[in-house]
């Protein structure tokens, strides 16, 4: 099977999606009592829905793992390669952040216990139970219904579990392949897809709910249904027909169909913007699909452009912005909101936080993150910057 060539525009996507929800907790300490009239404003009004950015890192996270667990099993490699690939992906950097994180709260804790410092926004506690311990070590927190240290490691838990329930699929389509070849067993890890992806939104719209992490799995899932509508091609999906076609095609604008059913019967709950499970969450995450679709027929071309160049740089440091922005965040507001940059002038230090908390992500990636991804991942990024 031939290669299937990469979708360099989700690189500049994760980058923009990541400072987008820097953007939101740049300006969510601001607009808030009596600085909430500033919310309408168009700056702040785009940043406080920054949390759809990480919709868009879960379907564009989809579309990745959907793309390594199919390329494993083409490979024939082994289920615990993949299960060792994720893990070494996620965990390190996160272990790296969540030390980072528990001193900076520690160290603030006791300089604001002995009056060396004023108080600040950052929390200034964290859990004292071996379950709250080892559910943040190991990303359970939602399975052991314990707090996050950082607030946006919530997300990281999810993630975990979806790479779970995509390798008990790649698992299943091992099996299939073993004993009736690879043309089957690709088809079956779409069905499975497919599949999983129908329950959960009927859960959504029959129960208007769903177990963790199926209440969200359908986020996730429409990105490895988009890699299979996309990349699948005579020459890089094994058993490929017009049948096979029309199958992931109808699979997919059902699929679709019955997420957008289930945001017009959602309940009228978006008032609290950053909850996830909101109607607006479905909807954006069926907007970026579309956007996906036309960015993938353009993406040669966008590739090869020098504007793209900038977002490409931040996407590759994405994940470690992610981890570690808020950790930064409120250290710059408060000195530039001392300086007078607040009120009419809390743009100016928006954008200065903003900046920082990129930089900072950099010196995190570079120091932590990049020892962590694979040899032909590192070689792309290369690859693209030398571009």
């Amino acid at each position: 099977m031939k290669r299937i060539p990469p979708f360099r525009s989700l690189d500049a996507l994760r980058g923009l999606a990541a400072a987008w929800v820097v953007m939101r907790h740049a300006s969510a300490t601001f607009v808030a009592g009596p600085n909430l009239h500033f919310a309408h404003e168009p700056l702040y009004f785009v940043a406080l829905r920054g949390q759809l950015g990480v919709m868009l890192f879960f379907l564009i996270s989809g579309y990745c793992i959907t793309a390594a667990a199919y390329a494993a099993l083409l490979a024939g490699k082994p289920l615990r390669r993949y299960a060792f690939d994720r893990v070494r992906r996620i965990y390190p950097p996160y272990l790296a952040a969540l030390i980072l994180t528990a001193a900076t709260i520690l160290a603030l804790g006791f300089a604001s216990a002995h009056h060396w410092i004023a108080p600040i926004n950052h929390p200034h506690f964290l859990g004292t139970s071996v379950v709250y311990w080892i559910g943040n070590l190991f990303l359970l927190q939602s399975e052991f219904h314990v707090e996050v240290v950082n607030v946006v490691f919530w997300s990281l838990s999810y993630e975990i579990a979806f790479y779970a329930v995509v390798g008990v699929m790649l698992w299943t389509a091992r099996l299939i392949a073993a004993r009736h070849g690879l043309a089957p067993a690709a088809l079956a890890l779409f069905l499975e897809l497919a599949a999983s992806t129908c329950l959960s939104v009927l859960s959504l719209i029959l129960l208007h709910g769903a177990w963790f992490p199926f209440d969200l799995w359908h986020m996730f899932a429409l990105g490895g249904i988009l890699f299979f509508v996309l990349e699948a091609q005579p020459d890089t999906f094994p058993g490929y027909s017009r049948r096979i076609r029309w199958l992931l095609n109808a699979s997919a604008v059902s699929l679709f169909a019955l997420t957008t059913l289930s945001v017009l019967l959602h309940p009228n709950d978006d008032a609290w913007i950053a909850d996830p499970h909101t109607r607006i969450s479905s909807a954006a995450v069926l907007l970026f699909f579309l956007l996906l679709i036309a960015l993938r027929r353009v993406d040669r071309s966008l590739g090869n452009s020098r504007w793209l160049r900038p977002f490409l740089w931040l996407g590759a440091c994405s994940y470690s912005l992610y981890l570690t922005h808020t950790v930064i965040l409120p250290f710059v507001s408060v000195l530039t909101r001392r300086v007078g940059l607040n009120g009419n002038l809390y743009w100016i230090s928006f954008w200065i936080q903003v900046a920082v908390a990129i930089l900072f992500g950099r010196l995190f990636y570079l120091l932590v993150e990049r020892h962590f991804i694979s040899s032909r991942q590192r070689k792309r990024l290369l690859e693209e910057h030398a571009g």
